[in-house]
């Protein structure tokens, strides 16, 4: 038994993918799907799934589906994994439950660390709600209906779907994450708008419209 590791991927944000392939490579047995439509390397032994939707949410799901393994790993498109937090989610396939690894940032900055400990101790931990850029495990069985094809907040609405299962656990081995809006937009603009859409996202703002804000100058999901 081993593990489904699903990539979703965009043309405008496909710059970490050859390092992430590598990565998994370094982990025998895992089985590699990019979903989206930036197409793998050659030679990289990742299946492609084009998905030619805006959303992340629908190439996660065309991901999910084309998975041969009942335990399944969310991979962030600019995150990286460590080795050996493969091996050991690889070593516990078929009885991970659900949960994520232990988020950093790749830029030191006070507010970023304060941002990797608030979401691992509490919106993790506590509130059961794992970001993406966690790099999110779980056993297909606890996904009791699929991730909405939303362009935002994806992995908001799956953390809800698997918290029914129970809390998640926070696996100890940190991913590194890149801080690539914080350093386009001032850590400070960036976190104050990141914010405004969680407020907006409450109160039942549409997807596309808070994909837009959080988008606008970057494009590396839509």
């Amino acid at each position: 038994m081993s593990v489904s590791v699903v990539v979703p991927v965009h043309a405008g944000g496909a710059d970490w993918l050859p390092r992430i392939l590598a990565r998994l490579a370094e982990v025998p047995g895992l089985e590699v799907i990019c979903a989206g439509d930036a197409p793998p390397p050659e030679g990289s032994g990742a299946r492609f799934v084009r998905v030619d939707a805006s959303s992340r949410g629908a190439r996660l799901r065309a991901g999910i589906d084309a998975a041969s393994h009942p335990t399944l790993l969310l991979h962030h498109p600019r995150s990286l994994v460590p080795a050996e937090g493969l091996r050991w989610l690889a070593s516990r396939a078929g009885r991970a439950g659900w949960g994520g690894f232990t988020h950093a940032f790749d830029w030191d900055h006070p507010l970023l660390r304060f941002t990797s400990w608030y979401s691992n101790r509490v919106r993790a931990s506590r509130r059961g709600i794992v970001y993406l850029d966690h790099c999110v495990f779980f056993e297909k069985a606890l996904l009791t209906r699929p991730i909405p094809p939303v362009e935002i907040f994806e992995d908001t609405e799956l953390s809800l779907i698997l918290r029914e299962s129970g809390l998640p656990a926070l696996a100890p081995f940190a991913v590194e994450t890149s801080a690539v809006r914080f350093r386009a937009n001032g850590p400070w603009r960036q976190a104050l708008l990141n914010q405004r859409l969680k407020l907006s996202y409450l109160l039942g703002a549409s997807h596309r419209r808070m994909n837009a804000r959080y988008e606008r100058g970057l494009g590396l999901n839509s």
